[in-house]
């Protein structure tokens, strides 16, 4: 008989809990939380299955080094989904019959007379129309409904995804789909056999490690890694729960009218995402059409806050790290690796926050230069490329907005230089040309005002889409344009790109450790509790 609060190595059972069995139990609770958690956004027309596959499984190891990003994702996809409910109840498109925790939103709303005796769909006579509810809106947003465009005949249709803020907007200009929430349900493919296993296996975990609590029966450093898991997995899961699964092709949807061409707010992107927020870079511009919605959609805010995601995911992030702290004292092989354990745990938690909260500072701007002078140089210069020009129809646009700018700077406040320079996804990309003809001319190139080629150079960049931060491309605008970032963007690269590799390190260690801690256990690990009666994946 092994003494009391002696170390064991490997056990093999079956009288008591074996090793393998602890690994078994920490695997499939693992596999539940990075594998079958997932809940991907639908996949482009006609893409090929091994994509989708192959996305799943980045995505899987992204969750093994980072579960708390899907978890903050599904935790802001709630509030996404909080807001869309809101417009929804307020135009009095929304069916009442929510989740009860969903309820306070939908509250009965006033009506007139005209509406007192039901809604029928605009355009389609006798046709009632369809509520949504909260799998509409997840599916929409998961860009679940596409429009066409037909930009010519030389040009390839364009697609657009809509999501449920557009819908609300355009409500009145596309056709809404007649699907029931069944109708969508049915579009998913979970698998709700899997789905419930994984639940449950990560019940067997949890319940398992409160009744050794109680019972002041020791745990493997294996089982409060997995932990750790578990709870990112519950509260995953728990936010996720009424979002449509494996959804493999997107509906199409009409607009009423189509010969008045898509509404303009149907361009305009709904939602940020997590990454681009992470690595202070823009969104694609608006006008760009998406194949998909990217996995990481997160909601929209206005360029120049601080997304409020760094925030989530910074306390998120420095809560899982704090479990492992449960094994801070717990008996290790050997000290080396409980010290190990401690650095990688202290890590875990500390060093991710700070660096989520030092990418704010990368997003600081700050003046470079008047203006007004700026303004007066652009036109000064469009002026002398007009003369060249063989066709300056666009120079001559651009040139009478600037000469009422300058003429009277308050006219305009908010005209962005993307309507006066043009797009640079544009082949005629006027802001492109004159950047060229400036470092042709060096006539013209020696009359520029000291600072002006720098500042312009920018300008022509953020306009072409280059990597620039969200606030930045927001400040290209008559009114506030020149700014500069108060920090290189290398630096809040390095920032992300340094703590990420730092913190994959600590977290192999963390893992590493776990493992290799088994081969010497206290004997108390491998008493059986009465939770071993619960039925879970072995």
């Amino acid at each position: 008989m092994t003494p009391e609060g002696a170390a064991v190595g490997w056990q093999t059972g079956p009288s008591r809990r074996g090793t393998l069995t602890i690994i078994e139990n920490c695997l499939f609770t693992i596999i539940a939380c990075t594998w079958s958690i997932q809940h991907p956004n639908v996949p482009r027309l006609d893409e090929a299955w091994w994509r989708t596959f192959r996305r799943q499984c980045k995505w899987t190891l992204l969750t093994l080094f980072f579960p708390e990003f899907l978890m903050a994702h599904a935790i802001l996809e709630i509030v996404m989904i909080v807001g869309n409910i809101k417009s929804l109840n307020e135009e009095d498109h929304l069916d009442k019959n929510l989740p009860w925790f969903f309820r306070w939103i939908g509250q009965p709303l006033a009506r007139s007379k005209d509406t007192e005796a039901g809604v029928t769909v605009p355009g389609v006579a006798g046709q009632q129309e369809v509520k949504w509810t909260l799998t509409h809106c997840y599916f929409a947003n998961m860009g679940g409904f596409y429009i066409h465009e037909d930009a010519g005949p030389s040009s390839a249709v364009k697609i657009h995804l809509l999501t449920t803020s557009h819908f609300i907007k355009c409500w009145q200009s596309i056709k809404i789909p007649s699907l029931s929430e069944d109708d969508l349900k049915d579009k998913s493919k979970t698998d709700y056999f899997t789905k419930a296993l994984a639940v449950i296996q990560i019940a067997q975990l949890l319940l398992s490690l409160v009744a050794r609590a109680v019972q002041h029966l020791a745990v493997s450093q294996l089982e409060t890694l997995t932990l750790a898991f578990a709870i990112c997995g519950v509260l995953t899961y728990g936010c996720s729960w009424y979002k449509p699964q494996n959804v493999k092709r997107p509906i199409q949807v009409f607009l009423r009218r189509p010969t008045e061409g898509l509404p303009p707010e149907i361009r305009k992107r709904t939602f940020d995402s997590l990454w681009q927020v992470l690595s202070n870079l823009k969104a694609t511009d608006w006008a760009q059409p998406l194949e998909r919605v990217p996995n990481d959609n997160i909601p929209k805010i206005k360029p120049s806050e601080t997304h409020y995601a760094l925030y989530v995911l910074t306390a998120l992030t420095a809560a899982f790290g704090s479990i492992h702290a449960i094994a801070w004292n717990f008996e290790f092989p050997t000290s080396t690796e409980r010290l190990l354990w401690r650095i990688a745990t202290l890590i875990s938690t500390a060093v991710p926050p700070l660096a989520l909260l030092a990418i704010p500072l990368a997003q600081i701007l700050r003046p470079w230069g008047d203006i007004g002078d700026f303004r007066q140089a652009c036109l000064d210069v469009m002026r002398e490329y007009s003369w060249h020009a063989s066709q300056n129809q666009s120079v001559q646009k651009g040139m009478k907005t600037l000469t009422k700018l300058c003429d009277n700077p308050t006219s305009f406040q908010h005209e962005h230089f993307r309507d006066i320079l043009g797009d640079g996804d544009d082949s005629n990309f006027l802001g492109s040309k004159i950047l060229e003809y400036i470092h042709k001319d060096e006539e013209v190139k020696l009359c520029l005002p000291k600072g002006f080629l720098p500042k312009f150079t920018q300008l022509v960049e953020i306009l072409r889409g280059s990597p620039c931060s969200k606030r930045l491309w927001d400040a290209a605008r008559t009114d506030t344009y020149p700014k500069r970032s108060l920090l290189s963007p290398l630096v809040n690269d390095g920032i992300i790109y340094i703590t990420s590799i730092v913190y994959c390190v600590a977290r192999l260690t963390v893992i590493g450790i776990a493992f290799s801690s088994l081969r010497r256990m206290p004997d108390s690990v491998y008493v059986t509790s009465w939770t071993t009666n619960i039925p879970s994946v072995q």
